[in-house]
């Protein structure tokens, strides 16, 4: 299966990309088996992780089973840093 991780705003300057595409020989995988492929990218956002907006095909994972979010097929995941203003 293949899944793409897009980042955004700042996050994508922290981590120095914007965009990743994974090919992961399994059937179904969890979301945090998806970040765990992604160690700059986990140790980024896990301390954190209720403060970004994580969409898997659009959906926000805190709407499924966050980090055990079953993924089974190819998939887009969208990673929003919190945003600050007023």
């Amino acid at each position: 299966m293949r899944v793409s991780i897009n980042v955004y705003m700042d996050l994508a300057g922290k981590l120095g990309w914007s965009r990743r595409d994974l090919n992961i020989d399994k059937d179904k995988v969890t979301f945090k088996e998806v970040l765990s492929e992604l160690r700059d990218l986990w140790n980024t956002i896990i301390s954190n992780l209720d403060e970004y907006l994580i969409l898997v095909n659009g959906v926000n994972i805190k709407l499924l089973r966050g980090l055990e979010t079953e993924i089974y097929s190819d998939v887009t995941i969208d990673i929003f840093p919190p945003a600050g203003g007023g």
